[in-house]
């Protein structure tokens, strides 16, 4: 979700030793010795335990289930129970959110209730989609990023038409309410300092008659779920964060987050957005998931039509080894836009971001999110496939690609992916470039990650730019070298992908870029 999961971390479990990687993450192997979560019902300590603490643990966990099951029933009653009448605003309302969403009515039939019936051919040819930034970029293209530890790229500059003269769908019409596949809080014991809360904070907590005030470490597990259980699979994830809490008489109740003690507030998670509904899609690896939020019911029933196919159109290119399956957030708001991606505010031209967690060592990629810019409101359906197509080509390849890896690797060859078999000319698919070298401004070098800043006057050249070198690989050496081309380019930096073309192609470097420049030349005339 990311977007809201930028500051997980690894836990091991009392119960299972396993490993649970955080946003902030890439990969990781080891757990924290010094940092137990206490499973539900029961209480361990890595210090001597004495009467006190047993105590204090045990109900503050009882504190936490209850917290955890109100949440996910949606039972606003007994969240209010449970919520300290101290809480600020702002803590109440992220708790509430939360419940609200958990808790819409049952999901209602839609169009993903059928299962679809998939391709078995790539996607028919349909007439290029002329997208620009101001001034014209050619078809529509979106770039992945990594929510962690890189930042987000958002997508490359895309035109929309005007706005559409049909009736909007009803607002119901996106789906339901979250069920989360895992939704649980977890205390953590540890032998580290305990945090103190503030003397204003206990004072006026005291005052209303509790006897003890606990800053507690706790574990946030989840998985994302779906309208039905359990919706997608996909790994749990873990956010570490504090709550404090106060007890009265033989309860406890929770009063706010490290906020109230000087802390940083804990990652918005994409379900403490008001308005979240989801639907879940059949796509070839399982249930796909798309959530959304108010007044995109437009565009959900665009990608809902869209998603089977874009996936199948991926696995056909790519094979069976990634999940096909996804999550697609569509938002409406900048705001929602970048809570969710954690990415800059995209500008008017942006379409998506990919985001994920992290990775383990085995090559699960946890916590992948394709978000939707409010920009793609305005996307008509064959545009819309073409991101949907680019953002998955990321998905599918996300495990075997570096953070490091240059742009006109990642986003020319998601371009290509995402473009294929809608264009029949160069000018239609690239027609700034093409524009440019009719006119003899021939690209000299391989584009720089600097071109594809979509805020930058040459981010829609440098997309089309990159995609063209993918289709001269394609043209010239054939897909199945272009894809082991772009399995080694990939995989490191830029001087790895240098060396790619070597060992890949057979060629030099230098060769290769004029080979493709003579290419262009001969394709635009």
């Amino acid at each position: 979700m990311l977007h809201a999961d930028l500051s997980r971390r690894n836990r091991l479990t009392a119960a299972v030793a396993a490993l649970l990687v955080g946003a902030a993450l890439v990969t990781g192997c080891s757990g924290d010795d010094d940092a137990l979560p206490i499973p539900s019902g029961e209480v361990t300590t890595t210090t001597n335990p004495n009467v006190y603490e047993q105590n204090r643990a045990e109900g503050v966990s009882a504190l936490l289930d209850d917290l955890s099951a109100a949440l996910t029933a949606g039972d606003s009653a007994a969240l209010a129970r449970l919520i300290d009448p101290s809480a600020t605003t702002v803590f109440r309302t992220r708790l509430e959110t939360a419940a609200a969403n958990f808790g819409a009515p049952a999901p209602r039939p839609t169009s993903s209730s059928r299962t679809p019936e998939p391709r078995t051919t790539e996607p028919r040819t349909t007439p290029p989609q002329t997208t620009t930034r101001s001034r014209g970029t050619g078809a529509p293209s979106t770039s992945g990023g990594s929510a962690a530890p890189e930042p987000v790229r958002t997508s490359a500059p895309v035109t929309t038409p005007g706005p559409s003269t049909t009736a909007p769908l009803p607002d119901d019409s996106r789906g339901s309410a979250l069920r989360p596949a895992t939704l649980r809080y977890q205390l953590v014991l540890s032998d580290e300092a305990e945090t103190q809360a503030p003397e204003a904070v206990t004072d006026k907590l005291t005052d209303q008659g509790s006897s003890d005030v606990w800053v507690a470490p706790v574990d946030l597990h989840y998985a994302l779920g779906g309208a039905r259980a359990p919706g997608i699979d996909e790994p749990e994830l873990v956010s570490s964060e504090q709550l404090v809490v106060a007890r009265y008489d033989d309860s406890w109740k929770v009063v706010g987050d490290a906020t109230l003690v000087g802390g940083s507030a804990p990652p918005t998670m994409l379900w403490e957005l008001a308005g979240l509904r989801v639907d879940d899609v059949p796509t070839s690896g399982g249930t796909s998931v798309i959530a959304s939020y108010q007044g995109t019911a437009d565009t959900v029933e665009r990608v809902r039509g869209l998603l089977p196919a874009a996936v199948f159109a991926v696995q056909s290119f790519w094979g069976t080894d990634w999940p096909r399956k996804a999550v697609i957030v569509v938002t409406r708001t900048p705001r929602q836009f970048t809570t969710v991606s954690g990415a800059p505010e995209a500008d008017g031209a942006a379409a998506a971001a990919t985001v994920f967690a992290g990775i383990d060592a085995d090559g699960t990629v946890r916590g992948q999110r394709v978000v939707l810019t409010p920009n793609a409101q305005r996307i008509p359906a064959p545009a819309l496939g073409v991101v949907l197509r680019h953002e998955l080509s990321h998905v599918a390849t996300r495990s075997i690609t570096s953070t490091k890896a240059p742009l006109w690797v990642t986003e020319g060859f998601a371009e290509y992916v995402g473009r294929k078999q809608t264009y029949r000319r160069i000018a239609d698919a690239a027609p700034d470039l093409a524009a440019e070298v009719r006119s003899g401004s021939v690209p000299r070098t391989l584009p720089v990650d600097a071109d594809f800043a979509v805020s930058g006057l040459r981010a829609g050249v440098a997309y089309q730019t990159a995609w063209s070198l993918w289709a001269f690989v394609a043209g010239r050496f054939g897909e199945g070298t272009l894809k082991k081309l772009y399995r080694t380019a990939a995989a490191g930096d830029a001087s790895a992908s240098t060396g790619a073309i070597a060992s890949v192609l057979k060629i030099d470097p230098g060769d290769f870029v004029a080979q493709w420049r003579r290419w262009l030349v001969a394709e635009t005339r």
